[in-house]
């Protein structure tokens, strides 16, 4: 006998709580627009649920509980009613971690719902840090949930997203796991992933007995599920800016037809009631407002991370730190969070949504050979044709250069010329650069690394207050 089930998938919500400036892919090019926030999530969600009762699923990919001042000064605290509130089924994990993975088990005993990981591990042990799967019934069904955090915890971030613990890329414990759930009579098997999108395809190459993966880490805005093997995929956007909605027929342990539709939050969605007063009267946020809420002045040009090659809001952060330091190159990660900011009045709020965690900004010394290295290295992170090779991010931001690369050569045969100011980079010359965070600049590349004594949102309120910002030259990388 034929059964229904409804999956609502959030992924990469990066703490957007309210509504907020966001890119949308238009005729003319990026255009801003106010979109998400958790109360339009809410209306959506009372929606399936009074549509179709008792057999919702709620599913979050992660991504979640960091990306927002509020959330990176309480560790996630803030994030714990509202979710509470949506009523969460189950999630995994990259930068929620960032707090260490201890402090990821003490918000999900406050979560009251799993966070799930079957390549997390006590280090050193084969002991799992977090459940692997669980068993959800709705509507008769009984559906085995695997959760695959991010894999490249481990390689690519600070050493506190994963102390205490090791991290694999989860091919072979979900292969295990789908087996030992097929075993034990499940109706469906899905696959709550956060290791990425192309990574997600090749893990369903590989891995047999899986009907859908929610995927999630790389903000793909997918329109119409995906078949790979005898699985879906979908991914649904980031920042709370959509969700996907999923209508499901099973039938004999397999899904014998499928409903989709990529919901997009816009202000046609009208903000639950409910949720909108609870942000409102929240005094662990408002504690905040004081702070977040100052004038600190003006853009010329809208603000955002839509381009994999280019951000205007990094290009704020990167010519902030060279009229910090009067040093001519600059460099931060490729990060994908933020949204998107209207040209015009800006205020402190804005500036940490560029950047949340308000990093120290750094100095080092690195020879023209090592630059163009690590530029090399970061194209292969970010493009590789091997899924399981690419780090997460965008490609490396940069002030001060002109790349010119091939995108398609194959690794350490990319990057064609580079050039700083009006000159050819020297590959014996020592240039001294200045960014932001490891995932900048790896410690491991040049020398002479040293913290100054000022912050990136310090710096970018000091370039704010010389005049509005613009910029018109937004080709650091050519590609050619």
């Amino acid at each position: 006998m034929a059964k229904t089930l409804t999956i609502v998938q959030m992924n990469d919500t990066h703490a957007s709580l309210f509504e907020h400036g966001d890119t949308r892919y238009a005729p003319e090019g990026f255009k801003v627009e106010t979109l998400g926030g958790y109360p339009r999530i809410m209306t959506k969600v009372k929606e399936y649920r009074a549509q179709y009762p008792g057999e919702v699923l709620l599913l979050d990919n992660g991504d979640t509980l960091h990306g927002t001042y509020e959330a990176v000064q309480s560790k996630g605290e803030v994030m714990i009613p509202y979710l509470k509130a949506l009523g969460v089924d189950a999630m995994t994990f990259h930068w929620d971690a960032a707090y260490t993975p201890k402090h990821l088990k003490g918000l999900e005993a406050k979560l009251g719902y799993p966070i799930l990981a079957v390549n997390v591990y006590h280090r050193d042990t084969r002991d799992l840090y977090f459940e692997p799967t669980a068993i959800l019934e709705r509507n008769g069904l009984r559906i085995g949930i695997v959760g695959v955090a991010s894999n490249i915890i481990q390689k690519n971030m600070p050493p506190k997203f994963w102390e205490g613990a090791d991290f694999t890329d989860g091919i072979e414990e979900t292969r295990e796991h789908v087996k030992r759930l097929r075993k034990e009579g499940v109706d469906l098997v899905v696959v709550l992933s956060h290791l990425g999108y192309p990574q997600d395809i090749a893990l369903l190459e590989q891995v047999e007995g899986i009907d859908l993966c929610l995927s999630g880490h790389t903000h793909n805005r997918v329109r119409s599920p995906q078949k790979v093997g005898g699985a879906y995929i979908i991914q649904s956007g980031a920042l709370a800016s959509a969700i996907g909605f999923l209508r499901l027929t099973v039938q004999r342990g397999k899904i014998a037809d499928i409903q989709h539709e990529y919901v997009l939050l816009d202000r046609s969605v009208k903000q639950d009631r409910a949720m909108h007063r609870m942000l409102r009267e929240d005094e662990a946020l408002n504690a905040y407002k004081a702070h977040l809420d100052v004038p600190v002045g003006r853009s010329r040009i809208d603000l955002h991370r839509a381009s994999s090659f280019y951000g205007t809001m990094d290009y704020l952060l990167l010519d902030a730190m060279r009229e910090a330091t009067g040093l001519p190159i600059a460099f931060s990660n490729g990060w994908r969070y933020g949204g998107a900011i209207r040209k015009g009045p800006l205020t402190r709020r804005d500036l940490y949504r560029i950047v949340p965690m308000d990093p120290v900004l750094q100095t080092a010394e690195l020879t023209g050979e090592e630059m163009v290295q690590m530029l090399e290295d970061n194209l292969e992170s970010t493009f590789s044709t091997q899924p399981f090779k690419q780090m997460g991010g965008y490609i490396k931001r940069n002030a001060g250069l002109r790349i010119y690369f091939k995108l398609e050569n194959p690794y350490a045969q990319r990057i064609q010329r580079v050039f700083v100011g009006k000159e050819e980079v020297d590959p014996a010359k020592v240039y001294q650069v200045v960014y932001v965070t490891q995932q900048a600049v790896p410690q491991k590349v040049g020398r002479k690394h040293k913290n100054l004594n000022i912050h990136a949102v310090e710096a970018m309120e000091q370039l704010l207050r010389k005049g509005p910002y613009d910029r018109k030259d937004l080709e650091g990388y050519m590609p050619v």
